[in-house]
């Protein structure tokens, strides 16, 4: 039941997040999440609150079933505070230390849920999913050094991120139930 709470977290961050970027094209620089949260503050708080809060509670759920939560939690709370610092410092350059936390908070988020994702696929020897979400961040890393960041550079690995976490926990929730109905 967790499994599915989680995907419709997921699914609703999906939809904001979709909403969100049509503020600007996002396949270009200004359609960056970032850079339209410089005129809508608030719904730029929004998404991240609601990005932050669809991957953490997905992957809670995928490390309690391997029982390494004490794992996730540095790994949450550094991610949160990267999540924190993109939504407080503004992504202005004429604004040094706003842009360089802005932009330090974004990079610590990202690696750090992203490590987190692999981690799990890891852990749980998923050696497809982690390949993709290996495959997902180095071409993601790329075309931000090529493109610049872009709105879809951003949400192309947390979209991976929620389909991939989704299908796994949903998966071994699935399996932990037929495994009790087994010994019932």
């Amino acid at each position: 039941m967790k499994s599915i709470l989680s995907c419709a977290l997921s699914f609703a961050a999906t939809c904001y997040t979709l909403w969100y970027m049509h503020f600007d094209r996002p396949w270009t620089n200004d359609g960056a999440l970032s850079t339209i949260g410089l005129e809508h503050r608030g719904l730029f708080a929004v998404w991240g609150i609601i990005t932050l809060s669809a991957l953490g509670f997905a992957l809670f759920i995928a490390y309690r079933s391997v029982k390494k939560t004490k794992l996730l939690i540095p790994l949450f709370l550094l991610s949160s505070l990267g999540m924190a610092l993109t939504l407080i410092f503004r992504f202005q350059n004429g604004l040094k230390p706003d842009f360089y936390l802005h932009c330090a908070g974004s990079l610590t988020f990202s690696a750090v849920t992203g490590v987190a994702v692999f981690l799990i696929f890891i852990m749980k020897k998923r050696k497809s999913f982690a390949v993709i979400t290996a495959s997902i961040l180095i071409i993601d890393l790329i075309f931000l050094i090529i493109c610049k960041e872009t709105g879809l550079i951003e949400a192309v690995p947390i979209f991976a991120g929620y389909i991939l976490l989704g299908i796994e926990n949903v998966r071994s929730e699935r399996l932990e139930a037929s495994r009790k109905a087994e010994i019932a």
